[in-house]
């Protein structure tokens, strides 16, 4: 039972080339350590990482910048073990899944936030790296002008709907090894212009994500309204006595019912796998026993 869904981002049509090619490749590579005997949670860290090298999705390299033209990135794991771990508002690394795991696998902590996980993935040997490009730079300015203006933004109206410019390509990974065992994997630098310091549901399990022995879920949108509804968690309680699609689309539905704009990705303790977005576009790709399969 080898089976791997990857996603990059419940957003607009933007780059969908670009973004199809990475989901396919972080399919690929990370199926290809299931295949060879691998751990679910090597094969979800392995795919995450390839999406975090991406520029055109918002984890990692190329991430949006907060209204002060910074990038601060979020990070999580879980196991259908209820091991998990995770990083917040967390700044010049190249690959905050890393430390995710680390802060998984090496602490007796769950989340570790601003400069402790700065801190933290520096005693971990992650090397320094600023994760800005040119494009979100370009984008940052092309905004600020707007927001002087005096215009909002769809998720910030407070802010002084330019949604097509919106950089909301949270990456995510749900993954199911030969022993059966589950992993999920979330990253995100959040909503562009987001104020210093926001924490989407990337961090925030039951929310971002979630897994248990019923299955592993992975979720990305509008991270509060994903965090006011535990949009994971309720995905994979259903899973207690359906499918993984149908699992997605109950939650899908709930979701709805709270105007969440939001994208699910979820695979069942028998290697079903479910996914459903209330987006423009949300590219996955998902690979079971060799074949794939792309959606968008």
């Amino acid at each position: 039972m080898n089976v791997i869904i990857v996603h990059c981002g419940a957003g607009t049509k933007r780059d969908l080339a670009e973004r199809k090619a990475a989901v396919i490749r972080a399919a690929v590579s990370g199926s290809k350590i299931l295949e060879d005997g691998g751990s679910a949670v090597d094969a979800v860290v392995e795919a995450t990482t390839i999406l975090e090298d991406c520029p055109y999705s918002n984890a990692g390299t190329g991430s949006g910048l907060n209204l002060e033209g910074e990038v601060e990135m979020d990070a999580s794991i879980m196991t259908d073990s209820l091991d998990c771990g995770a990083v917040a508002g967390i700044k010049n690394i190249k690959n905050p899944i890393l430390a995710a795991r680390y802060v998984m696998e090496r602490t007796d902590h769950i989340i570790l936030s601003g400069r402790g996980a700065q801190n933290f993935a520096k005693f971990m040997g992650i090397k320094r790296y600023d994760p800005k490009t040119e494009k979100s730079k370009k984008l940052y300015k092309k905004l600020m002008k707007k927001i002087k203006k005096g215009k909002g933004t769809r998720y910030f109206p407070r802010l002084p709907n330019f949604i097509k410019y919106y950089n909301t390509d949270t990456v995510g990974v749900v993954a199911i090894d030969k022993k059966g065992k589950l992993a999920v994997t979330n990253s995100t630098a959040g909503i562009i212009l987001k104020l210093p310091g926001r924490l989407g549901d990337t961090p925030v399990f039951g929310a971002g994500l979630y897994a248990d022995k019923n299955g592993a879920v992975c979720a990305t949108g509008h991270g509060e309204g994903i965090i006011r509804i535990c949009l994971s968690k309720v995905t994979v309680d259903f899973m207690k006595k359906h499918s993984a699609q149908r699992s997605v689309y109950f939650a899908i539905k709930k979701a709805k019912k709270y105007k969440t704009r939001c994208g699910i990705i979820a695979i069942d303790r028998t290697g079903n796998v479910g996914w459903g977005h209330i987006a423009d576009a949300m590219p996955s790709a998902i690979i079971r026993e060799g074949k794939l399969t792309y959606k968008e």
